[in-house]
């Protein structure tokens, strides 16, 4: 099997098992802990997934692309360790005054270490991705998230213990990061030249991807949120549930843009913009149908398929389910045209669109949910 095979094999891999991860996970705490338990981890992991964004602070994006080595690898392992001290400081401050429960706050604390050392995994798969290397990248992000997830299962389904089973699956991602992130990387150059004349360049030049990306994410979320502050646990178990197709598009499209991006890349060097936007058109025609496609086997048989997994009636909520599904679609477009406009530098431009959408989004939610609710 030739490397590019093998590379595109694992990354496909590695990206099924985090689409799956968070669908796994609230299927494991509805099915054992039940739907108001689902409710409260569903928002508490949405709230250290957002942190996460803070860990990763837009610069894995940039190292990803930076195939000319505008900065070294000392550099952003500089950085993220002050990106990962930053988002376990947010932690802290929601753990004491973010109006959480008890139970919420532990949780918080536990799931945002696990998405830490996500964070700091990044560093390397970017490094890997860099290197043209998608086979240990993928190996890393399969590897790490499935051996966390089968300890929490095992913990969750035998000592019956949320907080533990995730205090466990801290400690497995952990040990895993050093083993599939940690040791291969140990072959690769470490170049560390000029980093404290780097850091700040670099942190001026994704501050923009930062914002967005935070932008982006509360926007995604937001809906969640609102319907954390005017409805109980029980609808909030609800809404996550339903929620989780919404991801499955991005996550389905990167599987097949990621490893293309070199693609991108090369007609950008050759200056070669009409096969850009060639490329571009395909994979927006790819969404659609995949959308469309998502779209009608959800309202057709998503709730049953569903509440069958997750033990729980979503019979009422079929309307619900397709237009969450249908949004997936246009956080799929935004995903993906997020990477390219990193590739093309234009990281303000991320940025206004989504300060504009953060604004008319937080309105709009408000004002739906307290008039109907879920729907």
């Amino acid at each position: 099997m030739s490397e590019s095979r093998k590379g595109v094999i694992w990354n496909t891999l590695g990206s099924g098992m985090l689409a799956a991860n968070s669908v796994l996970l609230l299927l494991i705490v509805s099915r054992v802990f039940g739907v108001a338990a689902a409710g409260d981890f569903g928002i508490v992991f949405t709230t250290a997934q957002i942190l996460y964004i803070i860990g990763l602070f837009g610069i894995n994006h940039f190292q990803m692309t930076d195939y000319a080595g505008q900065y070294s690898f000392g550099a952003y392992r500089a950085a993220k360790w002050i990106t990962t001290a930053a988002m376990l400081a947010g932690c802290f401050l929601l753990f004491f005054w973010g109006g959480n429960t008890r139970e919420q706050a532990w949780l918080l604390l536990l799931l945002t270490l696990y998405m830490a050392i996500h964070s700091f995994a990044e560093l390397y798969q970017s490094r890997f991705f860099q290197k043209n290397r998608l086979d240990l990248c993928g190996k890393s992000l399969f590897y790490r998230t499935f051996f966390s997830l089968c300890v929490f299962a095992g913990l969750s389904i035998t000592i019956k213990n949320l907080y533990l089973a995730s205090a466990g699956m801290v400690l497995t991602n952990l040990i895993t990061l050093y083993i599939w992130s940690l040791c291969p990387s140990r072959a690769m150059p470490d170049e560390s030249r000029d980093v404290k004349k780097q850091l700040f360049p670099l942190f001026q030049t994704t501050v923009p991807l930062f914002a967005s990306l935070f932008l982006m994410n509360v926007m995604v979320n937001l809906s969640k949120y609102v319907v954390n502050y005017y409805e109980n646990s029980t609808a909030q178990g609800y809404f996550n549930i339903l929620f989780l197709p919404t991801m499955g598009i991005n996550l389905l499209s990167e599987f097949v843009f990621k490893p293309l991006l070199s693609q991108y890349g090369a007609a950008l060097g050759e200056k070669d913009f009409p096969r850009f936007l060639r490329l571009y058109q395909r994979h927006l025609l790819l969404i659609g149908v995949l959308t469309a496609f998502c779209c009608l086997g959800g309202y057709l048989l998503g709730t049953q398929v569903l509440g069958l997994f997750y033990a729980v009636d979503l019979s009422p909520y079929r309307l619900e389910l397709f237009l969450t599904i249908l949004s997936g679609g246009f956080i799929a477009t935004g995903s993906f045209s997020y990477y390219l406009l990193v590739m093309l530098r234009k990281q303000v431009w991320i940025f206004w669109n989504y300060a504009v959408n953060i604004v008319v989004g937080t309105a709009v939610s408000i004002f739906l949910v307290k008039n109907l609710s879920l729907l």
